[in-house]
């Protein structure tokens, strides 16, 4: 990957649906060179997808950590990827037997059974396990949401979002 691959990256961050001439023109390539390029990252993994954020006011979002016993944070991870639906992402971190999670539904009470049932399916892999719900987005690149920085008259601006 070079420094083009990496302009290629920044630009359809920001908006995955930017054609091929206006990618190339951007970057100073043409609009097949660009295509080429974008095919690559795609067939070796470094564009893994494209999404659509949709901005649903009403959808309630939580951040889930979970500490597993020793030995216990690969099954426990296949469990999370496996049978939660509303889980959108999940990460293992470099704390030791870490899980960071998110999870979204437009209604609580479904979030609140999911962490139930992590609980009680998980009960013997968990040594600890805490949630926040999320009150405001303040930057999401992948959502199309960039920081803005407020001033202080603007306390209840806009995120800026796109």
């Amino acid at each position: 990957m070079d420094n083009k691959d990496e302009m290629i990256l920044d630009l359809i961050k920001g908006n995955a649906r930017m054609s091929y001439k206006d990618i190339g023109d951007a970057i100073g390539i043409s609009r097949v060179a660009a295509m080429k390029r974008i095919r690559k990252l795609e067939d070796s993994g470094i564009i893994r997808g494209y999404n659509t954020y949709i901005d649903r006011p009403e959808e309630n979002t939580i951040i889930i950590d979970i500490v597993t016993k020793p030995g216990r944070l690969d099954d426990t991870v296949e469990y999370l990827a496996t049978r939660t639906a509303f889980v959108r992402q999940i990460y293992k971190t470099t704390k030791e037997n870490h899980i960071h999670l998110v999870a979204v539904s437009d209604d609580l009470s479904n979030l609140q059974y999911l962490l139930r049932m992590i609980r009680t399916a998980c009960k013997d892999d968990i040594e600890n396990i805490t949630c926040h719900g999320v009150k405001e987005v303040i930057k999401d690149v992948y959502g199309g949401i960039r920081y803005v920085k407020r001033d202080q008259t603007d306390s209840a601006g806009d995120n800026g979002t796109t």
